[in-house]
């Protein structure tokens, strides 16, 4: 049995493209067996931007954490974990202003963990989360994917690499406002041969 984890990183529902892309490809990958988990980070309580205290707690041994750090750190322990648990990864990221959205960057801050996702050595910091397998969805505007103002891919290939996630598919839906029908029936047909 597999976990696959969707993280929807839109603030918009019923009419967001990045959604609705990821449902055919949520529907597409899962099998039987599998454990479908989801996190919606616009509206889950756990995404939460942090405080000094939260901060500091990531930084602190843990039988040294003031109850007000254990507090703080509580939400962002157990998103780190189930992040490092699933073994496969949807992440549906529409491109603001050139880049993620505040709600996937605060997520993402709160699974950046030492310990967790990935541990600090004298080589530097090595991600810990080998052998998973990360598609991301792309939306955008006007902007064209692989832009030099496209920094969305080029940061979560950044960040996922850094937790040591280096199998990555990328499924774009660019320029949506020039043509959406093409938009999502480029990226059915890419979903459609996973």
């Amino acid at each position: 049995m597999k976990t696959l984890l969707r993280i929807d990183g839109s603030p918009r529902k019923e009419t967001s493209i990045n959604r609705q892309l990821a449902t055919t490809l949520q529907k597409h990958l899962q099998r039987d067996g599998d454990r479908l988990l989801h996190r919606d980070v616009y509206y889950d309580d756990l995404v939460q931007l942090g405080n000094e205290d939260q901060v500091t707690a990531f930084f602190t041994p843990e039988n040294q954490l003031t109850e007000a750090q254990k507090e703080a750190v509580h939400n962002s322990n157990i998103l780190a974990q189930e992040f490092a648990n699933a073994d496969t990864y949807i992440i549906s990221s529409p491109m603001y202003n050139f880049s993620v959205t505040a709600g996937l960057k605060t997520y993402i801050d709160s699974i950046a963990r030492a310990g967790i996702s990935f541990q600090y050595t004298e080589n530097g910091p090595i991600g810990l989360l080998k052998n998973k397998k990360a598609y991301v969805i792309i939306t955008t505007g006007g902007t064209k994917l692989k832009s030099p103002v496209d920094y969305v891919t080029t940061y979560l290939t950044t960040f996922l690499n850094f937790l040591g996630i280096t199998d990555i598919t990328f499924i774009p839906a660019d320029e949506v406002m020039a043509n959406q029908e093409h938009a999502i029936s480029n990226a059915k047909e890419l979903i459609s041969t996973f």
